[in-house]
């Protein structure tokens, strides 16, 4: 039987630090993609200088603007 294609996985594929070291040991390295994140992209954007928000597009960067402008307004 085939073993089935990554693909077809239903559940998210996770390197243990036991698969790691027999990687290792192999000679193989896993190096995570470069699109992985640990932080949402709300967050990203409230840790943003107002400069750098400036060049982000979309919703979400415009309501962080508009946060942002409500914080500034006095009440």
């Amino acid at each position: 039987m085939n073993q089935p294609n990554q693909d077809d996985l239903v559940e998210p594929f996770f390197i243990t630090e036991e698969i790691e070291a027999e990687m290792l040991t192999r000679g193989h390295t896993f190096e995570p993609p470069s699109h992985a994140r640990t932080i949402g992209q709300i967050q990203i954007l409230a840790s943003l200088s107002d400069e750098k928000l400036s060049l982000w597009d979309g919703e979400i960067a415009d309501e962080e603007r508009a946060k942002r402008l409500s914080l500034l307004k006095p009440n």
